[in-house]
């Protein structure tokens, strides 16, 4: 197949048949990898969790007695089973390919953003095994990021083989990532969108990709209906909504944005604050977050992987509405022990089973307390869904129209787009993917076609950001060097003589080639280990002069000099500062 596709190298590869056909592979593999990534999955949850624990979840049109009886099922193996689950997802993700911790969309996004579309090809298979595992132990994640980075990796391979330009490369990778989504959530149409919608927080799309996305997602989802059958993922029954209950919608949008912003907190507070200051290595740490899911599962086992079943039963009304309060922030504090901790997965199944227990808890209680306003409370259900997903992703329109295509329904599409605009616009900036980009503006994707003519316009003295120096005397011993050097939260390190003029610059890479070489340490100072004739920028250069010089010797950051006295060093520029200060003219002049 690899010596197939070199061939089509040969190719004139500017007609209008180039994205079509490359858009259709892709929907194929992406297709068959979410057929193989559901199957692994089924039979670990089936291996791993089912038959360990009797733990199942409702199946459609489940008594309400059996409901009841499937939600207490309480097993001390729920404690074991997760933290074995993490620690084998731990020990597979961290030897051999630390990429696929975490939640896989954001992976993508940062593939797309800054690493010019670029995927490992181990990364697909590892993800496919580590969240098998994650999700089949019961942790609570989701399909989403695993199969989007098997789509989206295997976009960036066929670019590579077919030395595609890097922009062609991050198409692919989101029409990769929109096959696999669409298929395993049987929402094309949204899936074909959420990819190029969801790498900005503010509402913009990715358009040069979306057709391309809509080829992949057509062709994935219809080999993997082709294997599993043509349906929803859920069944909401007859669904409906009265003009007055636009009102409680309405409320229900803050209630959205509210539950949004503690879910983005605990999730990123548990792993800042929590699991990374654990004095334990990064492997055992999605043991730990295992152990605690199982903790909680004790209470209320309805956390335990995806949860479709549940929502399923919410839709039903067969889950009392306090209950469905308490799952919220359950599967809260559930859904960041697993990703958080390190284990692999997505967030976005996590982020549908919360927003329909909360739906279905403010529509409950609502009929309950004002059954005149809240005449349909089950349709809650079906628009928390979407609604609360469209704010902590900002990517409010796929998301609505994803969560019609996951119920088979379109009747409350008006709600739904009320529910998720108030959602969106009250949660402002605040994302559940960190990796998301402002805008097309603020990609480093785009910062060449916007940026050009701005830079050139900016000096460098205008963007320095004046921080201490460290400054390494050209004859310091090198086994203090190497102390000064990695206690240091600097990358480089400018090196002077006795009257200070600047006579190198060493990097943190400059020092690994001598640092293994023992019996040469006391020999060497740190004029030895510097690189010589240092590419400096000067103060009244232009910003897209020292961008240029960046990036033809591979550097992001070079010392800064005056005219007048080119030896002695002002500080230091990096691109992060440039383009910092690109963006904050640009919010001024708008």
């Amino acid at each position: 197949m690899l010596k197939k596709l070199r061939k089509l190298k040969r190719f004139d590869w500017t007609g209008q048949l180039r994205w079509p056909l490359l858009s259709i592979l892709v929907g194929v593999i992406a297709g068959l990898g979410a057929i193989l990534f559901e199957e692994t999955l089924r039979w670990t949850l089936t291996h791993f969790l089912h038959l360990p624990t009797a733990f199942l979840e409702p199946a459609r049109g489940s008594a309400p007695e059996q409901v009841s009886s499937l939600a207490s099922v309480r097993s001390l193996l729920f404690l074991l089973i997760p933290t074995l689950g993490g620690l084998a997802s731990g020990l597979l993700v961290f030897t051999i390919a630390p990429e696929a911790e975490g939640h896989g969309t954001d992976a993508m996004i940062e593939a797309f953003h800054r690493r010019e579309g670029y995927i490992r090809k181990r990364i697909p298979l590892i993800k496919i095994l580590a969240s098998s595992i994650t999700i089949g132990s019961g942790g609570s994640a989701g399909k989403e990021g695993p199969i989007a980075q098997i789509g989206a990796g295997f976009g960036s391979f066929l670019a590579s083989v077919l030395r595609l330009k890097a922009r062609d490369r991050r198409i692919l990778v989101l029409a990769g990532a929109s096959g696999g989504i669409g298929a395993i959530f049987h929402a094309p149409l949204g899936a074909a969108l959420f990819a190029p919608e969801v790498l900005y927080k503010d509402t913009e799309f990715e358009f040069e990709a979306i057709l391309p996305c809509i080829v992949s997602a057509i062709i994935a989802s219809s080999i993997f209906d082709q294997y599993y059958g043509r349906q929803a993922l859920f069944f909401p029954g007859t669904v409906d909504f009265h003009l007055i209950e636009l009102i409680p919608y309405a409320l229900f949008g803050l209630v959205c944005a509210a539950v949004g912003f503690v879910y983005i907190k605990v999730f990123y507070g548990s792993r800042d604050f929590f699991f990374k200051r654990l004095q334990i290595p990064k492997i055992v740490r999605p043991a730990v977050g295992g152990f605690l899911v199982g903790l909680i599962a004790l209470l209320t086992p309805q956390i335990l992987d995806g949860g479709y079943g549940w929502i399923q039963a919410a839709m039903e009304g067969k889950i009392f509405w306090g209950t469905m309060w308490l799952l919220v922030f359950m599967k809260i504090l559930a859904t960041s022990c697993t990703i958080s901790s390190g284990g692999s997965g997505g967030v976005f199944a996590p982020s549908v089973f919360i927003g329909a227990m909360l739906g279905g808890g403010f529509g409950f209680l609502g009929h309950f307390l004002a059954p005149a306003w809240v005449i349909h409370p089950a349709a809650f259900v079906v628009v928390g869904i979407g609604g609360f997903f469209a704010g902590i992703a900002k990517a409010p329109i796929s998301s609505i129209i994803m969560a019609c295509e996951m119920c088979g329904n379109y009747t409350l599409l008006a709600p739904l787009m009320l529910v998720s605009a108030i959602s969106y616009i009250f949660l402002g900036k605040t994302s559940l993917y960190e990796n998301q980009a402002v805008s097309r503006l603020a990609s480093p994707a785009h910062i060449g076609e916007f940026a050009r003519g701005v830079l050139e316009e900016l000096q460098v003295e205008k963007a320095i950001i004046k921080r201490p120096l460290t400054i390494i005397p050209e004859n310091m011993p090198f086994p203090e060097l190497v102390k000064i050097v990695t206690t240091s939260q600097d990358y480089h390190f400018p090196v002077v003589d006795k009257k200070g003029k600047m006579k190198g610059i060493i990097s943190i890479n400059d020092i690994r080639e001598y640092i293994l070489e023992d019996n040469i340490h006391g020999l060497i100072v740190a004029k030895d280990v510097a690189t010589p004739n240092v590419v400096r920028v000067f103060l009244h250069e232009s910003l897209q002069e020292a961008m240029d010089k960046m990036a033809l010797i591979n550097v992001d950051e070079l010392p800064v000099v005056s005219e007048d006295r080119p030896d002695t060093i002002i500080g230091l520029i990096t691109k992060r500062d440039i383009i910092s200060y690109y963006y904050d003219q640009i919010e001024r002049s708008g």
